[in-house]
Parts: structure tokens; C-alpha cells; sequence
């Protein structure tokens, strides 16, 4: 292997090939793997600017594409006026039929374009990812999903939001369901922002409570917690009893590992019976696969105070770097014992 996400590479590269996906990119496909990676880049965003600037002169009425997809102008027709020197209102027929035609054209590149742009995306996000491929292929009807709504958006923020979709259903089919894809087609810039920061919190697919200041430090307030369960990505807000409890993996002695993005709790103690138990708000299902796709590490404070409420149940407790290996499994390094020091 050249590079540690080769396979997840040319699974992606093969899994869009096969389906049509992409088709701004299809020409270069093929010959990733006998060219230097950096040059089929660069031809590829070439590709990418020349096609949006395509679409603005045919939006401007400048230009327009003819079968090559190269550019010529286009004939103005002169203004319609009468005797009296004023403007004829008359519905052209011919030029209606134009004036459509180069809006279909104009849209059809410009879904083109945020396709490739997301895509492009997953592969930056694939090629340092050292996890072996599912063998498991992605689902058609999903994919075409998926096409349909990485086309619609323009900003560079959902075009990286969907490359993260794409990325994590090529490394393992089925992580990103067909209704998640339905709730982010919906989702508007501010909205996404708002989840990325919630991401920062996430553990284990939880929100733990009593934590307020460092939410608020980055913007997150009740209302805001409030609104993100009327969307659908949490539960629990209003319930100030609702708790969860982390049992032991082994039974010689209590030992748990709960990861937080690239960070991992280590738990341990000799009961095996013993339990931890801690108030917190759940992510949804949804809400679950959703904050996956944010790329914020997980805030450092936030993570040392419950690590520290950890400890305080009675557990000996580290702090760890950790890198998944498969999808159920993965390993940690650098690790630090939690005090309350």
C-alpha cells in the first residue's frame, strides 16, 4: 500500500464508477492508479472551475455549452417596440423554450459541480483513514439519494458535510440511514454550525449534564438544547431525571472503555459488579449519526470534568488517544491516569 486509505479509496473510486456517480470525475477515475495522485488532483479542480465558470456566463446569457460542452455566445435578440418607441409585451415562444433550456443546462452543471466537490471531499477524508473497507457494497437506492442531495447545496460547509456522508457509507454500508439523509437535505448553514459545536460534547453518543458552563462557552444554551430536540437530534432535555448507566465489559473485574471521537475513558475497578451511572441528555438515533460527521475534536475541559466525576465514583480512570480499527473495535495509546488533584 502507498498510503494508509488506498483500500478505502478505490472502493470509493470503484463504488462511484460502477453507479455513475460523479460524472465531472469520471474521466479521471480510471487512471488514478497509474498517475501521480497530486497531478489527477489538480486536472480534476481545473475540470471543477472551469464548469463553474461555465454556469455563471450561461446564467449572465453570455454564453451557452453545445454539444462538446464548449463555450460560444450567444445571439442577443433585439428589444420589441412599437411605433411609439415603447415595449412590446408579447410572449416569444422560441425564446421561452431557450431561456429554459439554459436554466436546465446552467442547473444541471452546477449539481454536477457540488457532486464532484463533495466527493472530492470524502477522498481527503478517506486517504489518512487506516480502517479496513466493508466488504459489504453500497446501497444503490442510497447512493442516487445521496446524489440527489449533494447536488443541491453550494456552500462549502454542506459540500464537506456530505463528503463526510459519502466517506462513512463507503467504509461501512449502512452507517448513515436513508431518514438521516432525509433530515440533513433540510438542514440549513446554521443548523449544521450549531450541531458541528454540539459534536464537541458528545460522548458515547450522550450530552452529560451539569456541564452547562462549557456548553456555554461555546454558544450552546438551554434554548439551544431545547431546539436541537425539536429537530430531532436529541432526547431528554427537559427530563432532569433521565441518567444512563455504564456496566462492565469483563467479569473478573469492572473495566469500560467509552470513546469520544479520538479520545477514549478508560474505566476500571475490582468489583465487576459495580456500575457507573451519570445524568445526561441522549442523542437520537438520527441524532447520532448525524454528530458523526463533525470533524471538531472533543472539548478537552469538558472531557477532563467528567472524567473527574468519573473518579469520584470510586473508579480508576485514564485518558487516551484512540484510533478505530474496524467498526466495532480499536485502539488507544498515550494514556494518563485521572486525578482529582
Amino acid at each position: 500500500m502507498d498510503y494508509p486509505g488506498e483500500k478505502l479509496l478505490i472502493k470509493l473510486w470503484e463504488t462511484l464508477a460502477e453507479k455513475g456517480v460523479g460524472s465531472l470525475l469520471t474521466p479521471w477515475q480510471e487512471k488514478r492508479l497509474a498517475q501521480a495522485r497530486i497531478e489527477i488532483r489538480r486536472n480534476e479542480m481545473l475540470q471543477i472551475a472551469q464548469a463553474e465558470k461555465e454556469v455563471e456566463a450561461i446564467k449572465l446569457g453570455t454564453s451557452s455549452l453545445n454539444d462538446n460542452c464548449s463555450t460560444k455566445l450567444l445571439e442577443v435578440s433585439p428589444e420589441r417596440v412599437d411605433e411609439f418607441g415603447r415595449v412590446e409585451p408579447t410572449l416569444d415562444l422560441d425564446d421561452l423554450a431557450s431561456n429554459v433550456l439554459k436554466s436546465g443546462l446552467s442547473e444541471g452543471i452546477r449539481k454536477e459541480v457540488n457532486i464532484a466537490k463533495a466527493i472530492l471531499n470524502a477522498e481527503d477524508i478517506l486517504q489518512n483513514d487506516e480502517q479496513e473497507p466493508s466488504e459489504e457494497p453500497v446501497e444503490e437506492d442510497w447512493l442516487y439519494a445521496w446524489r440527489d442531495y449533494a447536488g443541491r447545496v453550494s456552500s462549502s460547509e454542506l459540500q464537506d458535510l456530505w463528503g463526510r456522508i459519502l466517506a462513512g457509507e463507503v467504509k461501512q454500508p449502512g452507517t448513515y440511514s436513508m431518514r438521516t439523509l432525509e433530515f440533513l437535505k433540510g438542514l440549513s448553514r446554521s443548523e449544521a454550525l450549531l450541531i458541528s459545536k454540539l459534536a464537541r460534547f458528545v460522548i458515547a453518543s450522550r450530552i452529560f449534564r451539569d456541564k452547562e458552563q462549557f456548553l456555554e462557552s461555546e454558544g450552546i444554551n438551554f434554548t439551544k438544547l431545547m431546539f436541537l430536540q425539536d429537530i430531532g437530534v436529541l432526547s431528554g432535555v427537559e427530563a432532569t431525571g433521565l441518567s444512563s448507566t455504564f456496566r462492565s465489559l469483563s467479569n473478573d473485574s469492572f473495566f469500560q472503555a467509552i470513546t469520544a471521537n479520538k479520545k477514549v475513558i478508560i474505566l476500571e475497578n475490582d468489583d465487576p459488579k459495580k456500575e457507573l451511572k451519570m445524568p445526561v441528555y441522549l442523542l437520537t438515533q438520527v441524532g447520532t449519526e448525524v454528530l458523526e460527521l463533525a470533524s471538531f475534536d472533543i472539548h478537552p475541559d469538558y472531557l477532563e470534568s467528567v472524567a473527574k466525576d468519573f473518579v469520584r465514583q470510586g473508579f480508576k480512570v485514564k485518558l487516551a488517544d484512540w484510533v478505530q480499527q474496524t467498526a466495532s473495535s480499536g485502539q488507544f495509546f498515550n494514556a494518563r491516569e485521572v486525578t482529582l488533584e
